[in-house]
């Protein structure tokens, strides 16, 4: 109750803040895209407006317009010596000041003159990065069909993604989700998604509020060379800061949960500014008031978002920031034993997990070609499960108990030296502390008796460095050659990473574009300690398991059709090597196949070894139109082919090997309302993706063995039905003189079709039933700004 309290306190103290609200206002800050210095002096237009309104930069490069219609704006800034920026299609609603901060890149000859359009723009804000990337913005998020407002759903419709199931778990390229790297302000972190696996990067809900994210980056592969602990995409999420002019408040209330966030200056003038974010889950809310809408387990959960920013004059920026939250759920058993049908009537059940990231970032502008970047974190996580299953006496028997706890500390240091306009260098170092207690508990039906699978508590360490540099040929032609290297203190392993990539513009409107390199992944730890079932052996050395390691090489062409719509083509190899397997030649295991920690105990086994190796191989199709004139589309189409070997070095398909993925996302807005000051918006989405492919069981040994036994000659030779799943969104925007409201419906899956990823073995029924995944998903949202 007293998290409603809180709420409820707030809505009434922000509420009492509207007659003092009038927005407006877009505003912002243009630096140079290598050096991150503000650039003065720079013409900046809003075009869309009749006559179009001017301004010029102050000597902090900041800008500022005043009284501007709100909807949709087109910005221009220009000053010679730089590419001339078009920046389309961005909302301004009453609620909110807009801050538009934009980076602009040095034009090696400065005769000519190259604009860049909104076609152009979604490339990566890191200006070391060449392929397989892109930048997002925060209202993609909430405006793409389904995306709620998460990253994470939201680049399921990218070329080369799909969900792992319904959730925002995602496959990149055939590797398994927990390949997946979260980085926070340019540094790693713990998952930040709630009811997640131990050793997953996703979970059911985002922890991530979109109102404190700004615009941030995504990749399918080739990250530079300061990126480590990565075989597939990355998530690079930047956190905005807060308005430094006046205080801005936000309140929502939706199926996802009750949430606020309130943001503005710490003093009236000054140029720091706080950021803050909270939400408790809805479910939660409505049942300690009384009104209880599930006859199984609430899912309750509340996360915690913040970035505090106190700029300085001499020794730069500093930045305390975090994100974090906890979830839970819990079931309990029916006591009435007439009623029990499944293993669920007769077991108490719940499952936790906890998140925290806490970090420090300070920025330092030395002069005019160089700045220094140093980020601390610290980050822990913990995950556990506890079922008990009950006797006809209703006395209980303990079935599992987990718990996972995972902790670290790292350090970021970067030094960006730009000499010229048309070289850059940067290199770096991370260090991270990590420690574990990893405990598991789980019955066993042959033995009838709890067996320990994990029990191990302990530390370790990694060590990265790097170094990088971009070099401008010319106006066409670029390049960027850089290293990295790691050293993994378990395994004592020392890696080095070359990596190299170049972007030749052939023509004003067609890039080629080249990545090569070598990266490593560190498996979840527990995977590292897991015991062998079978045996009483004592747990083996985590010396002997080392990272996963990944060579790659991608080509891309792209070809810009118009201002706001482009074609991109990317075709890629990856080869997986030191991959922990089965040591025992009559399983198949590897870690490529595992979607989390689960998947290691579903079996009996012997030790991992780094002996697998994996294969993953595809073309991706992109048309994308920026929105503009009230309308927008993606069409996406991935063709690949995804293989491991085991111990022996026979070839298996693996899991997510479904050979064909394709998207279609399009949404409409049109002006509404008295002026057209009111937006009314649409949007859909199609996913077609190929079936995932799994293993034929052995009813008769699972039935003998009470667990499901698969047959291990035929891993993965069957295929699911293909996933097909139609999602729907819609939006109402009314803009009021000073608060803006904001109604949005989501559903997913519109069509109610039954996905579903193969068999598995019931224990109750004794039969395969089929694993279906879930039905419509209907989310409503309504948002208050002011």
């Amino acid at each position: 109750m007293k998290h409603f309290k809180l709420l409820l306190f707030f809505w009434i103290f922000f509420a009492s803040k509207l007659v003092a609200q009038n927005h407006t206002i877009i505003k912002g800050i243009i630096t140079d895209k290598q050096s991150k210095l503000p650039l003065p002096g720079v013409t900046v237009s809003i075009n869309s407006l009749n006559p179009p309104k001017y301004t010029v930069t102050d000597a902090d490069g900041r800008f500022r317009f005043v009284d501007v219609t709100v909807g949709r704006h087109n910005l221009e800034a220009a000053i010679i010596g730089y590419q001339k920026t078009v920046i389309a299609e961005v909302l301004l609603s009453s609620g909110k000041d807009l801050e538009i901060n934009i980076e602009l890149e040095e034009q090696l000859n400065s005769l000519s003159e190259v604009v860049v359009y909104s076609a152009k723009n979604k490339s990566a804000l890191n200006p070391m990065a060449s392929v397989s990337s892109r930048s997002f913005s925060v209202e993609e998020t909430s405006r793409y069909a389904a995306a709620l407002f998460d990253p994470a759903r939201m680049a399921q419709s990218f070329a080369g993604v799909a969900a792992a199931e319904d959730d925002n778990n995602i496959v990149i390229r055939g590797n398994a989700p927990k390949s997946v790297l979260w980085r926070l302000e340019g540094i790693e972190i713990f998952n930040p998604n709630h009811f997640a696996d131990e050793g997953a990067a996703g979970g059911a809900i985002s922890m991530i509020n979109s109102n404190v994210i700004g615009t941030s980056d995504f990749y399918t592969g080739g990250t530079p060379s300061e990126f480590g602990n990565t075989i597939s995409g990355a998530f690079d999420l930047q956190f905005r800061k807060g308005n430094t002019d006046k205080s801005e408040y936000s309140l929502m209330l939706g199926v996802l949960g009750a949430a606020t966030s309130l943001e503005g200056p710490f003093k009236k003038g000054g140029k720091s500014s706080y950021l803050f974010s909270y939400r408790y889950s809805s479910l939660a809310l409505l049942d300690k008031i009384g009104l209880s809408l599930s006859d199984v387990g609430i899912p309750i959960y509340q996360d915690v978002s913040y970035n505090f920013v106190f700029p300085t004059k001499k020794v730069g920026t500093f930045s305390l920031f975090g994100i974090g939250g906890n979830s839970k759920v819990e079931d309990k058993a029916i006591r009435d034993h007439t009623k029990w049908k499944e293993r669920n009537d007769y077991a108490d059940q719940k499952f936790t997990f906890n998140s925290g990231n806490a970090g420090l970032k300070h920025v330092l502008i030395l002069n005019d070609k160089m700045f220094l970047k140093n980020t601390v974190v610290y980050s822990k996580s913990q995950n556990t499960d506890k079922v008990d299953t009950l006797r006809q006496n209703y006395d209980t028997d303990i079935y599992s108990r987990n718990d996972y706890k995972n902790g670290a500390i790292r350090y970021s240091g970067q030094l960006n030296y730009n000499p010229n306009a048309n070289n850059t260098i940067r290199s770096g170092v991370t260090a991270s502390f990590l420690d574990y207690n990893l405990k598991g508990l789980e019955y066993n039906y042959q033995k009838q008796a709890l067996n320990e699978v994990l029990n191990k508590k302990g530390n370790a360490s990694s060590i990265d460095a790097y170094s990088q540099w971009k070099h401008n040929v010319s106006e066409q032609l670029s390049f960027n050659v850089g290293v990295h290297t790691n050293y993994f203190s378990y395994s004592s392993n020392f890696y080095v990473e070359p990596r190299l990539s170049l972007n030749w513009w052939v023509k004003p409107d067609q890039q080629i574009s080249l990545g090569v390199g070598a990266y490593s992944r560190l498996e979840p730890l527990a995977y590292y300690f897991a015991n062998d079932e079978l045996t009483s052996s004592a747990y083996y050395s985590a010396k002997k398991l080392k990272p996963t390691r990944s060579a790659e090489v991608v080509l891309a062409y792209e070809k810009i059709l118009g201002e706001t719509l482009k074609f991109k083509a990317e075709t890629y190899y990856q080869h997986l090597y030191k991959v922990p397997v089965s040591n025992n030649p009559n399983y198949n295991f590897s870690t490529i196949n595992a979607s989390s920690i689960g998947a290691i105990f579903a079996t009996d086994y012997s030790p991992l070894v780094n002996q697998g190796t994996g294969r993953n191989y595809g073309l991706e199709l992109t048309l994308e139109r920026s929105l503009n004139k009230g309308y927008y589309f993606l069409i996406t189409t991935s063709i690949f082919d995804s293989k491991y070997k085991n111990l022996a070095g026979k070839e298996f398909n693996t899991t997510f090997n479904s050979h064909i993925m394709g998207n279609f996302v399009a949404g409409k807005e049109w002006q509404a309302g008295k002026n057209g000051k009111n937006i009314f918006g649409v949007n859909g989405k199609v996913i077609y993706t190929g079936g995932r492919k799994y293993t034929p069981i052995l009813l008769e040994a699972s039935r003998a063995r009470q667990e499901q036994v698969n047959d291990e000659k035929k891993v993965n030779t069957l295929t699911a039905d293909p996933y097909f799943r139609v999602d729907f969104s819609s939006s109402y925007r009314i803009n009021r003189a000073k608060v803006s409201h904001t109604f949005f419906i989501d559903a997913q899956n519109l069509l109610n079709r039954v996905n579903n990823l193969g068999y598995y073995y019931d224990l109750d029924t004794k039969n395969l039933k089929k694993n279906n995944l879930g039905g419509v998903i209907p989310v409503l949202n309504y948002r208050l700004e002011f």
